[in-house]
């Protein structure tokens, strides 16, 4: 996949959109003094190139209950690697999974409302039958968190 280069105004106009998604043209056309033609050109073709992949919702994990963050790092079989992922990716608790490299397969970021939540996840994790080890990390204080480099 080859690198796609941005000039200014497709950047400034994906920084406002990575700080609030949903602002509109005429508030970008206000912000950057351009057309709203040409806001909705760009946007239309940063889609088509895949640059603008979707838009997302950000929820308060905290709020809504999910108070325990866990890095939980798995070493699976290696021939057996994508299988076992692929069943992970479908518990609702699984953020994000990160295929990686070294002693460990694999990363996941998870969420969990009480502890009991984490006892019986990686207990479940461990007892599948290609998975080798787990290694959890509590994390007591997020400092950073998007899924996305800003521009």
């Amino acid at each position: 996949m080859k690198k796609e280069q941005l000039d200014e105004i497709d950047s400034r106009i994906l920084r406002i959109l990575q700080h609030n998604a949903r602002t509109s043209y005429r508030e970008i056309q206000e912000k950057l003094g351009i057309s709203i033609g040409t806001i909705h050109n760009r946007i239309n073709k940063m889609k088509s190139r895949e640059i603008i992949e979707g838009y997302t919702l950000k929820l308060s994990n905290f709020k809504l209950g999910f108070k325990l963050c866990f890095l939980i790092r798995v070493q699976i079989d290696g021939k057996h690697t994508a299988e076992i992922l692929d069943e992970i990716k479908k518990k609702p608790e699984v953020c994000s999974i990160f295929h990686t490299t070294g002693e460990q397969s694999a990363s996941l970021i998870c969420r969990f409302r009480e502890s009991e939540d984490v006892h019986d996840f990686i207990r479940e994790l461990n007892e599948k039958k290609h998975v080798l080890r787990t290694i959890s990390n509590m994390v007591l204080k997020e400092y950073k968190n998007t899924s996305y480099v800003e521009i």
